[in-house]
């Protein structure tokens, strides 16, 4: 049962069946979590930028991408308040350099 409840967090690749939420992080959550970004080049309170912790900018994609099927989940609520109080230049912007992360992760 490990297995398929770590899988279905990790990727929500199981719809929600095993997790109430997907189990995504910004750079707060995984600097406050682990020591990864002791010592990292990446800024983790930006969004934005080449300095920005590509993390962040993800971590809003993801909840936009998926607004449809998340956003009236109650345990994820705050995410999306969170989300509609930034400016929609800045969620444009954000969509745009997920975009570009991903094209590019090997790089990373």
């Amino acid at each position: 049962m490990e297995l398929p409840n770590k899988l279905g967090m990790s990727q929500f690749a199981d719809g929600g069946l095993l997790a109430t939420k997907p189990y995504v992080s910004s750079a707060a959550y995984i600097d406050r979590m682990s020591d990864y970004c002791k010592g990292c080049a990446y800024d983790k309170k930006q969004r934005l930028g080449d300095a920005a912790c590509p993390f962040n900018a993800l971590y809003w994609d993801f909840y936009q991408r998926n607004a449809a099927k998340l956003k009236n989940n109650p345990r994820i609520g705050m995410a999306y308040r969170q989300l509609e109080k930034m400016p929609a230049s800045e969620q444009f912007a954000i969509r745009d350099h997920a975009q570009a992360l991903r094209a590019r992760l090997k790089d990373l």
